[in-house]
């Protein structure tokens, strides 16, 4: 009787992740478009001896620029103020995805356990031997 309310028990957790797997799934289908990268603002100095960044440690050259990796590679890439907005928000949706992907590796392994536990509560011991006396017996 234990091991049927164990069964039980197991059966629900598998409800509750698939629950959630099917909430990722939901999520990870959501968006249409993603970047791969980080944006963030670039302050230089340009090398020119009369420029204002040349005059003080404080003044710089800013700008938005978009860092990834590709090929074993960081890139950077320019990015103008009418496209920052939209790049980071397609940077942040990435993110996201790949939070949301790495959630489903854990879900997926925390789904093949509870499997192995409902599976182990589900078990039942090989039948047992046959006596072979008995049917000597019988047969004589």
């Amino acid at each position: 009787m234990a091991d049927l309310v164990h069964a039980s028990r197991q059966r629900q957790a598998l409800n509750d992740l698939l629950d959630r797997h099917h909430r990722l799934i939901q999520a990870l289908l959501r968006p249409r478009e993603l970047i791969k990268g980080t944006l963030y603002k670039l302050r230089t100095r340009c090398g020119k001896a009369g420029c204002h960044c040349a005059r003080s440690e404080e003044a710089r050259h800013v700008s938005t620029v978009i860092t990834w990796s590709e090929e074993g590679k960081t890139r950077l890439r320019s990015i103008s103020p009418a496209d920052s907005l939209r790049v980071q928000r397609l940077t942040l949706r990435y993110r996201d995805f790949r939070r949301a992907r790495a959630s489903l590796v854990r879900i997926h392994s925390e789904i093949l356990a509870a499997l192995d536990r409902l599976e182990k509560a589900l078990r039942l011991p090989p039948p047992p031997p046959r006596r072979l006396r008995r049917n000597r017996e019988k047969k004589q």
